[in-house]
């Protein structure tokens, strides 16, 4: 009992506080919709910060310029914040943090993390200390699946859990299941496995992020309309067919018995199971729609991240793309079509994953690959509601869960080694142009610096797991005035970030997402 009432005093106190900061601001109606949305769309850019998500639009030459970053033909104009995304943190007895990968039988409690602006900027490594604490412990930082949950169901957890509390022995409801409570219908996309973290978030509750299989088979088992991503077991990450699966490569779909099960659907009108391109071409085209789809991508873990042996072409990285999968954009609009059947609306999460797999791995030009298939994914969402729907009757969220890599422009340090970024892709070289406190020489906060379209742009990895920094959020359309009930205002960001995308620095906890969402979905006023 003590240990639950210190979570619930820990998190009562960060609401308290978050009201009591809030920032009222007088806007435009035609800027914060007022009315209650029918549809709800929320769009993830895994693992994607402030310098991340410019690099990107510094190469698309769409700074400040993307359709969710501009006013809208109606008059309808975005509204623009910071996010901050920090989990739980086990603890002992004696209230210290402990080691990642604690069993939870040896925490006594866990205590909220926060984000404090008037201590992140007064050393560069604090929004990164679990690179450096010799204890390993997760203090810095949460995870796909804990942000997730935080995004999805309001509440927070530790590291590695889906909508169970840290102890494990509480599940959260999520926004997908109050909009099927609703008699909305609801779905998740993804561009990686679509049993991994985000998108099992929607709907999945579970002690761990890696029991996929279990993951999968309640995604399966619940009233989801759409459930789409990649992870086939018959395919590698080029898109190539594999000689031979083994068990471990069903585990994304639920085990071989529910994979073939899946493929014997075909002829059941209520529920279809696709993976070839032209079935998710047909279905974003409108084509023979079916009231349920679930759509696994020919391709073992990404649509593209991971695909490799395949030159020749004018991309970021030099390499031409898969064919053999669908873009982002195209499984976004077959989930709309299907999703848009039901008359009270729906609920849909779609994420760009693999952003979050090329700030791991430190690679830029396939960050900004990635990053581009998310950005043409949100091009297609606000079409489809330009043509389809409206700003009166939908709301759509653009942020990410955490951010990656520690993107920095160039020269913020000067390494010790030399250079600003790694000269191949050799862990040595890797580790070697990442940022130690102890070899390096920290110069200044700076943002990635523009290079012109078409051409990377100025930057530094400082580490290759999560930080803790704002990453942005934008929200369009109807009830989106209700974030600005939580700000929080964190300045020196702002002077790093805020100028193409007229920021002012204000920024909520990842938890105010659920509660714009649960409050549209509910019609609270």
């Amino acid at each position: 009992m003590m240990m639950h009432t210190l979570l619930r005093t820990t998190l009562v106190t960060s609401v308290i506080f978050a009201t009591s900061c809030a920032n009222h601001t007088e806007s435009d109606p035609k800027t914060t919709k007022t009315a209650a949305p029918k549809n709800i769309i929320l769009m993830i850019s895994d693992g994607n910060g402030f310098n991340g998500w410019l690099a990107a639009d510094y190469y698309q030459g769409l700074a400040g310029k993307q359709t969710y970053q501009v006013t809208r033909p109606d008059g309808t104009a975005p509204l623009v914040f910071g996010l901050a995304h920090n989990a739980l943190n086990l603890i002992d007895a004696q209230g210290l943090p402990l080691p990642k990968g604690t069993d939870v039988a040896n925490a006594a409690g866990a205590v909220a993390q926060g984000y404090d602006p008037t201590t992140r900027w007064t050393r560069f490594e604090n929004a990164m200390i679990n690179d450096y604490t010799a204890s390993g412990s997760y203090t810095s930082y949460t995870d796909s699946a804990a942000a997730g949950t935080a995004l999805m169901s309001g509440r927070k957890t530790s590291v590695g859990r889906i909508n169970m509390d840290w102890s494990n022995s509480e599940r959260f409801e999520t926004i997908a299941q109050l909009a099927m409570n609703e008699g909305l219908s609801a779905g998740t996309v993804t561009s990686v496995m679509i049993s991994h973290a985000t998108p099992a978030a929607a709907i999945a509750h579970n002690s761990s992020r890696n029991n996929y299989a279990d993951i999968f088979n309640e995604m399966l088992a619940s009233d989801l309309s759409v459930i789409m991503g990649a992870g086939h077991p018959l395919y590698g990450a080029s898109g190539d067919i594999k000689a031979l699966a083994d068990d471990n490569d069903y585990k994304y779909v639920g085990g071989e018995q529910t994979y073939t099960s899946l493929t014997n659907q075909n002829g059941r009108e209520s529920k279809s199971y696709i993976d070839s391109l032209a079935d998710f071409k047909a279905l974003a085209q409108g084509k023979n729609v079916p009231q349920r789809v679930i759509g696994i991508a020919q391709s073992g873990s990404t649509l593209q991240a991971g695909r490799e042996a395949l030159p020749g072409d004018d991309t970021p990285s030099g390499m031409a793309f898969n064919t053999n999968v669908p873009d982002l954009a195209t499984m976004s609009l077959g989930a709309l079509n299907v999703l848009d059947q039901d008359p009270d609306g729906f609920f849909v999460m779609i994420e760009g994953g693999a952003v979050d797999w090329m700030g791991h791995a430190n690679n830029m030009p396939r960050f900004i690959e990635e990053q581009i298939d998310f950005n043409k994914a949100v091009d297609a969402v606000i079409s489809w509601v330009e043509t389809n729907s409206s700003w009166d009757e939908t709301l759509l969220i653009i942020t990410s869960d955490h951010e990656c890599g520690g993107i920095w422009g160039e020269g913020t340090w000067t390494n010790s080694a030399g250079g600003y970024v790694a000269q191949d892709r050799s862990k040595a070289s890797l580790e070697t142009a990442r940022f130690h406190p102890e070899e390096d020489t920290f110069n200044a906060f700076l943002a990635v610096q523009n290079r012109g379209k078409g051409n990377i742009p100025g930057y530094q990895w400082a580490s290759r797991n999560h930080t803790n920094e704002l990453v942005p959020l934008w929200a369009i359309g109807a009830g989106s005035q209700r974030f600005n009930e939580f700000t929080r205002t964190d300045l020196k960001a702002a002077e790093l970030w805020g100028e193409h995308y007229k920021w002012d620095g204000n920024y909520v906890d990842n938890t105010v997402v659920f509660e714009v969402m649960e409050a549209a979905l509910l019609r609270k006023p």
